[in-house]
């Protein structure tokens, strides 16, 4: 069931390959060429430079109001992009063969009805959606991944919704790409990418880090070597704006059992293994208790955090035997967390360091150990 993305075929020169960071007019800022709708000049249809369109595509401003005096929400700068009921804006972008990207964008919603947007490169396609407000400034950062299978990919968003009120739709704005690198597993560590440092694009000028939707193919997740499980995202974060416990990444679980990330790492069947990892309080004001399940196999765990002056995580860990070569690990929040101080801004533990060691011997071999150790003393007693 992974969701894996092909690029359009086109051919291009290395030299053109798109760089991480915000795609051509990505941010919406740059002056049409009969100036924006709010500018008084402005007439006929307005262009949307570097970007085609398809049905009613709407360029919005920060303060805008739609029927009902609902004030329209542009997530940074001054504007952004309305798509009307099945409408799309696209654009084509120069890529590596064969290699991974990360779409970042921000969105939100424009009325209460459901609304999602698709994002595609076609034929392959996921909807993100919505519905789920994760904070009260009323958008949201959201990534998801593709593979190229060519060397240009044609990037589009479209509204699939049929509203009845033609003024709804979803906002999109800020959208960038990254290329993704795996790293290599470490020698002493079977989870790929255990500390969350490789991602896809955050703007370091955005303290809402980046939501992480319904990812079931670890091989292209913006987050390289883990999934999402569930129905609901989980947030990346960086040490910017939060508390991270190691290094600049972490993960913030901010959906309750709703929020699932897990990876299928390397184990040998029935070796005793060690799962590690680091649970801490993001600084992001969330109320507690803030509390963690890990699961390790047929293993699984409930992990309180406990506030502590001197630190903001603590080291949790557990054990299990492997019975197969390859073992799930998984975390998901036990509680549904806001933050204190609006009440309504999801927020939840987090999650940093995650390692699966090699406890030692298992069983067999112990009894093995202690067989020969006490058959090396009986032999000395008989010496002496």
């Amino acid at each position: 069931m992974g969701f894996r993305f092909y690029a359009h075929i086109c051919s291009f020169t290395s030299s053109s390959l798109a760089e991480d960071g915000l795609v051509a007019n990505g941010d919406f800022e740059t002056r049409p060429s009969n100036g924006f709708p709010s500018d008084s000049i402005s007439v006929g249809p307005t262009e949307i430079p570097s970007w085609r369109t398809k049905g009613t595509v709407e360029l919005v401003s920060a303060g805008e109001k739609v029927s009902g005096g609902m004030l329209l929400i542009v997530p940074r700068g001054t504007h952004a992009v309305r798509l009307g009921n099945d409408a799309e804006i696209s654009k084509e972008v120069p890529v590596e063969k064969g290699s991974t990207y990360a779409i970042t964008f921000s969105a939100a919603r424009t009325c209460a009805q459901l609304e999602s947007l698709n994002v595609s490169v076609p034929p392959a396609s996921q909807t993100v959606d919505l519905q789920t407000l994760y904070n009260v400034q009323g958008w949201d950062p959201y990534s998801i991944s593709f593979e190229a299978d060519e060397d240009k990919a044609r990037l589009v968003f479209r509204n699939p919704g049929m509203e009845d009120d033609p003024e709804c739709g979803p906002i999109i704005d800020d959208i960038a790409i990254k290329k993704l690198v795996t790293p290599d597993t470490p020698k002493d560590n079977a989870v790929v990418n255990g500390d969350f440092e490789f991602g896809p694009w955050m703007f370091q000028n955005v303290s809402l880090g980046v939501l992480l939707p319904t990812n079931l193919d670890e091989e292209t997740s913006p987050l390289p070597g883990w999934m999402i499980e569930s129905n609901r995202a989980v947030r990346y974060i960086d040490s910017n704006h939060y508390a991270v416990p190691e290094g600049k990444r972490a993960i913030e679980l901010v959906s309750g059992k709703e929020g699932i990330i897990s990876q299928m790492v390397e184990t040998t069947p029935n070796k005793l293994y060690s799962l590690t990892f680091s649970l801490g309080h993001a600084r992001d004001k969330c109320k507690e208790p803030l509390a963690v399940m890990a699961f390790a196999g047929d293993q699984a765990q409930n992990f309180h955090y406990t506030p502590d002056s001197n630190s903001t995580f603590q080291v949790a860990s557990v054990n299990f035997t492997a019975k197969a070569d390859r073992t799930r690990i998984a975390f998901y929040s036990v509680y549904y967390n806001t933050r204190t101080d609006d009440m309504s801004s999801l927020c939840g533990p987090v999650v940093d360091d995650v390692h699966v060691w090699f406890s030692g011997s298992d069983g067999t071999e112990v009894r093995i150990l202690l067989g020969l150790g006490l058959a090396f003393w009986a032999y000395l007693l008989v010496l002496v």
